[in-house]
């Protein structure tokens, strides 16, 4: 098991991301597309060649004085290799990224019903806002499809 910060060398292992959580495929161009995206930042594990856990953040500038923020967008671990440390890894490789960085702040939303998450996240000093504990989101061009 290894854990890498995806790159264009390594761009096949973003399609395999997309394969293995999103069921679709995606072109070099889409892949490359992504990963020059000057906001984002994108770390998996990967298994003989196959993603079986990611994180990607989205880098965030402010309008004041203050540093760049981030907002971790998605955080998946493939059921059976869930409880073995691979998170909280990746979530590290994250935390550090931001703190190398000198970002101002790291946000992350999830929902209220995912206790093993919350937990995570709580034992790495994650800060649980008390007055923003739900997400409303408004699909403009369509709900995303499986």
């Amino acid at each position: 098991m290894e854990f890498v910060k995806v790159t264009e060398q390594n761009s096949e292992i973003l399609k395999s991301i997309v394969h293995e959580f999103r069921h679709q495929s995606i072109s070099d161009e889409k892949a490359l597309s992504f990963i020059h995206h000057p906001s984002i930042v994108c770390f998996a594990c990967v298994e003989q060649d196959t993603a079986i856990g990611y994180t990607y953040a989205y880098r965030l500038p402010r309008m004041d004085n203050g540093n760049d923020i981030m907002q971790i967008y998605h955080l998946f671990v493939k059921e059976e290799y869930r409880r073995k440390g691979i998170a909280r890894k990746l979530m590290n490789l994250m935390l550090n990224y931001a703190e190398e960085e000198k970002l101002h702040y790291v946000l992350l939303l999830t929902g209220t019903d995912f206790i093993p998450a919350r937990r995570l996240y709580e034992s790495l000093g994650g800060y649980n806002h008390p007055d923003f504990k739900e997400t409303y989101y408004w699909y403009i061009t369509g709900k995303p499809q499986p």
